[in-house]
């Protein structure tokens, strides 16, 4: 039996990517959690499945512990992103594999067969070289400096790359959840961020990119490297 834990925000997508998975799949077990702080932490599971949202220091710090209990464990991103350099960047940082989350549910049933049976995983439109599949994008300059957020938005910054929603933001600075959309909102607009999803990925860069969440030891797996600028991404050491 192999459990499958998957980690996303939106409980309808978890629960029909359960249904798909153990309806196809009989010999699989899906176990579903909101965020990395909901699920428990003493299991053993053979792929775990994270929205792309959800990464941030603590997550990677969650990934680690799950890693060093089991070295067997695979990991992959879900994402919205349909875009090249996103793809290669969670795989150049150790992830095993890229699921694309508005492909069918056969092409997502094949990514997690392969994941669970110890291959490398992206969309079939990057492995058959397909550009006209992809939508670049120019890059984005993730130097906080450049950004001028107001004193409030950097507030708002480091717990939108945790992936909080705008209630518990407002908790969180004890403000009003209007005030927390309106500087939600702006933020996208700052990052060029086409959704919530890519802006708190996006964020969670620039949190490691301004100190806030580094490695804490150097044989983790799961680091932010917060090093080299613009380029900071995740990095997992061989």
């Amino acid at each position: 039996m192999s459990v499958i834990l998957v980690i996303d925000q939106h409980s309808v997508y978890r629960s029909g990517l359960r249904d798909v998975i153990e309806a196809s799949l009989p010999h699989s077990r899906v176990v579903e959690a909101s965020r990395f702080e909901r699920f428990e932490a003493g299991d053993c599971y053979d792929l775990i499945l994270v929205d792309v949202s959800s990464l941030n220091h603590r997550s990677l710090e969650a990934l680690t512990h799950v890693y060093e209990r089991r070295p067997a464990t695979r990991f992959a991103v879900m994402s919205t992103s349909n875009v090249r350099a996103d793809v290669l960047g969670c795989l150049s940082a150790g992830f095993h594999g890229f699921i694309y989350k508005l492909q069918s549910d056969s092409e997502l049933l094949t990514a997690v067969s392969d994941l669970l049976s110890g291959r490398i995983y992206v969309p079939r439109w990057l492995a058959d070289g397909d550009h006209n599949a992809v939508h670049e994008q120019p890059a984005v300059n993730l130097n906080v400096e450049n950004l001028r957020l107001t004193r409030r938005q950097n507030e708002v910054l480091p717990l939108l790359a945790q992936g909080m929603s705008n209630k518990e933001i407002a908790r969180e600075l004890s403000i009003a959840e209007g005030t927390s959309k309106i500087h939600t909102a702006a933020l996208l607009r700052a990052l060029g961020a086409r959704n919530r999803t890519e802006a708190a990925f996006m964020a969670a860069k620039i949190v490691g990119i301004s100190g806030r969440a580094k490695s804490r030891s150097p044989g983790s797996r799961f680091l932010l490297d917060g090093s080299d600028s613009a380029k900071t991404r995740l990095r997992f050491p061989a």
